[in-house]
């Protein structure tokens, strides 16, 4: 047995860790023919977590969606996450995350990634999935993102 797993290695812990979870769905098209740059991001789907309490917060953000393809569709979408903060203004965290096929048949893709975000004071952050101005749909409209889910795992990460 090892010393972090012992009872009596808890048993002088006084004090309380938080944990809070939450999570969202959302979607977005089906989208007509892009071969320029939008104008704007297009929201996919947003979650917020609460982590007032917490001393050292760290957030692990989840995003699972079906990409719905149309035949002959070729595309590149790029995925980025905002966050902001108590209401404020939202920036950019991470990288982007691309999901680029050509489709030969009628068919429809998992599309997933995972982001851990830390370094945050505590209060209230929302994240936004939302597909950037550099994404392209050609050739065939119709591609939509179905049961797109964010989920935000937000943990005291504080080690006293």
């Amino acid at each position: 047995m090892s010393y972090e797993s012992s009872s009596s290695y808890y048993m002088g812990s006084k004090r309380t860790r938080y944990v809070r979870v939450n999570a969202s769905s959302g979607g977005a098209g089906p989208f007509p023919l892009i071969t320029t740059l939008l104008a704007d991001p297009i929201p996919v789907v947003d979650v917020t977590i609460d982590t007032t309490g917490m001393r050292s917060p760290v957030i692990l953000l989840h995003y699972t969606s079906i990409v719905c393809l149309p035949l002959g569709v070729s595309i590149t979408l790029n995925f980025e996450i905002k966050r902001s903060y108590q209401d404020g203004a939202a920036v950019c965290v991470g990288p982007t995350h691309t999901f680029s096929t050509l489709v030969t048949a009628l068919e429809a893709e998992s599309f997933a990634f995972q982001y851990f975000d830390s370094n945050l004071a505590p209060g209230v952050y929302t994240y936004s999935v939302q597909l950037s101005t550099n994404s392209v749909i050609d050739i065939t409209p119709g591609l939509t993102i179905n049961n797109a889910m964010l989920s935000a795992l937000a943990v005291d990460n504080d080690p006293c």
